[in-house]
């Protein structure tokens, strides 16, 4: 327990020094922010929900989520070829860790996509059910409300962080799964076999790193969470805060969303990466007939050394 503890601590560690040196990892992801952004706040201030039967309404949903898990596999894939290419010692670049993506990758993803979404949607249904008591008035549209909105800002309910609780846990597999496919070429069935696998054996460091990256986002959409909360006192008394505010907030958002989704990605990418190293040792002692190690026995990789771990044989 306290090994998965100090384990995950120290990938949670490396991934913030990895932001450090390599900034534009974020890139893909704040793409993703600009489209989800736009999206979101369409559908809650501007798109007629009631002209769509509930049949239309689960399909149009089906369909949203769908480009939402779309747009999060291809952006943890495009951040999984940026590490091959440090590992392999490949100058890093953006556009063609796009392109392999687009041209060897997606097929294998599309799959998993669709899985994702299949239980997103089912979450995402049983969350309208548990919370149909809690249901706010939506407001109108104003630069406050889109910060809001963005930020999900709203009242805690326990069922809502249970399924939000959930999806994190979904999405985090996912990202666990997603290597198997970028870096060892897998087919999608043995790709999601060898990710499960992954997260069974290292179950302790990944429930960790799940609490660790939940307890970072909280730290980091704290700063307008106080801001909303001063917000909603001061509207009995009729103060308001200028416009140029929500705007800033806005912009923090989207870099605070962005990141939160890198430490989970990054996260389960180095414990994939750890696993490879582990996995490689021990079948070296068992062919020597040597105790087999623990995870905490290997040296720890990262691509900020000048190790290749990913090519190493």
């Amino acid at each position: 327990m306290f090994e998965g503890i100090k384990n995950s601590w120290d990938l949670i560690k490396d991934s913030i020094r990895v932001f450090k040196h390599y900034p534009k990892f974020l890139i893909p992801l704040l793409v993703v922010w600009l489209i989800y952004a736009p999206v979101i706040l369409y559908l809650e201030y501007s798109f007629n929900w009631d002209a769509l039967s509930v049949g239309q309404i689960f399909l149009f949903v089906s369909g949203i989520i769908f480009l939402f898990a779309f747009l999060l596999a291809f952006s943890c894939s495009v951040l999984l070829e940026l590490i091959q290419q440090l590992e392999s010692g490949q100058k890093m670049s953006l556009i063609k860790a796009f392109s392999h993506t687009l041209a060897h990758n997606i097929l294998k993803i599309i799959p998993l996509i669709i899985i994702w979404t299949i239980i997103w949607f089912i979450l995402f249904i049983l969350q309208a059910i548990f919370s149909k008591a809690e249901k706010r008035k939506k407001g109108s549209f104003t630069a406050e409300n889109a910060a809001k909105t963005l930020a999900g800002y709203r009242n805690l309910f326990l069922s809502r962080a249970f399924f939000e609780g959930l999806e994190k846990g979904i999405r985090m597999i996912i990202f666990l799964i997603l290597p198997a496919i970028a870096w060892e070429n897998l087919s999608f069935g043995k790709a999601l076999k060898k990710g499960i696998g992954v997260f069974k054996t290292h179950l302790s460091e990944f429930v960790t790193g799940f609490v660790l990256t939940w307890a970072a986002a909280v730290i980091i959409f704290l700063p307008p969470a106080i801001l909303f909360y001063i917000s909603d006192q001061l509207e009995p008394l009729g103060i308001s805060f200028p416009t140029w505010v929500w705007i800033i907030t806005i912009i923090y958002t989207a870099f605070a969303w962005s990141y939160s989704i890198y430490l989970e990605q990054m996260f389960t990418a180095e414990l994939y990466l750890w696993h490879l190293k582990w996995e490689r040792q021990i079948e070296e002692e068992k062919r020597l007939g040597k105790p087999l190690s623990k995870l905490k026995d290997v040296r720890r990789p990262s691509v900020l050394d000048e190790v290749s771990d990913l090519l190493e044989k």
